[in-house]
């Protein structure tokens, strides 16, 4: 009996970590809060008066600066048309 439970637990522990296991509190980030801490110096807003939509599709791809006009508000569905997806970021920039 007490083989079959190290058997049950040994396989039950390498499901969990072969699908990541369970998630913590403090795991979670908003990619939004993110964006605007890291790439502070690339995100200025629109309040500030910055006018070029920033897309950026994935988070190992590099920044685009669209040049055409984008109205107040747009930028994201503008960074989601342009990448074909839902954009892994879209910002506001000079």
């Amino acid at each position: 009996m007490r083989l079959k439970m190290v058997v049950a637990s040994l396989g039950f522990g390498s499901l969990l970590m072969a699908c990541g296991g369970m998630e913590g509190e403090g795991v979670a980030q908003d990619d939004g809060a993110s964006l605007a801490t890291t790439e502070q110096g690339l995100c200025d807003g629109y309040a500030k008066g910055a006018r070029r939509c920033s897309v950026k599709c994935t988070s190992t791809s590099t920044w685009v600066i669209l040049n055409d006009s984008v109205p107040e508000g747009g930028c994201q569905a503008k960074a989601d048309s342009v990448c074909g997806r839902p954009a892994y970021g879209a910002c506001w920039s000079f």
